[in-house]
Parts: structure tokens; C-alpha cells; sequence
């Protein structure tokens, strides 16, 4: 099963993540799919915003849908869920290949600790 780990993180400890997952990828290892996101604000904006989290939902192991279906199957307008949709690609979280988007991940984990937060 394909997961895709989604974490809240510094620059600093993002850097020393890819540094060991590089190594890891440099001796043959099969390296995790990682997402990173500075701020827990982000990573809500990007994904965790209730529409776009329908989508992620809608998606997963799902074959891959145009725009206009996604549109349909989450009975939501083309231009509301046209925008979602590129916020996504924009931030890593689904694929276009050609007219068709998909999410390559079976799984989402996300992790994050409540001191992550900005108060």
C-alpha cells in the first residue's frame, strides 16, 4: 500500500529528513513518499480545508477523473473545485497526467504536534 506521510516541520529539520532519505535512495533503499509543510497553518490550508479534504477522500484508490467529473462525483461546481484541484497540485497532494488527476496514495498519514501551532 502506497502512504503518503504528510508532517508539519521546520527548514532545518526538513533538510536533515531529505538528507538521510537521499542516503537512503543513494544505497538502493526504497525511500518513503513525504509531503512537508512549515506551518500546521499551511498544511490546513492546502489540504485540510473541508472541500479539499472531500476531494483527497473522493480520490483515494480511485482511477484517475477529469476536473469535470471530480466536480460531479463531489456535487460541487467546476470552478469551486477547479480552484481546489490546482491548490493540490500546486502543493504536491494530487498528479495531472494529460486531462486526468489522480491521487497516487492509498493512504494519507498526517502528523503533526499541537506545539507545531501558532497560537
Amino acid at each position: 500500500m502506497r502512504t503518503l506521510t504528510v508532517r508539519v516541520m521546520t527548514i532545518n529539520e526538513a533538510f536533515q529528513l531529505a538528507k538521510i532519505e537521499a542516503a537512503r535512495a543513494m544505497s538502493g533503499s526504497i525511500v518513503s513518499a513525504e509531503l512537508i509543510f512549515p506551518t500546521v497553518e499551511q498544511l490546513a490550508k492546502t489540504m485540510l480545508a473541508p472541500n479539499r479534504w472531500q476531494i483527497i477522500k473522493t480520490m483515494e484508490g480511485a482511477e484517475p477523473v477529469s476536473i469535470r467529473e471530480l466536480a460531479r462525483l463531489v456535487n460541487r461546481d467546476f470552478r469551486g473545485v477547479y480552484n481546489d484541484v490546482q491548490a493540490l497540485l500546486s502543493g504536491g497532494v494530487i498528479n495531472k497526467s494529460g486531462e486526468k488527476i489522480s491521487l497516487p496514495y492509498e493512504r494519507i498519514h498526517i502528523e503533526f504536534n499541537s506545539d507545531d501551532a501558532v497560537a
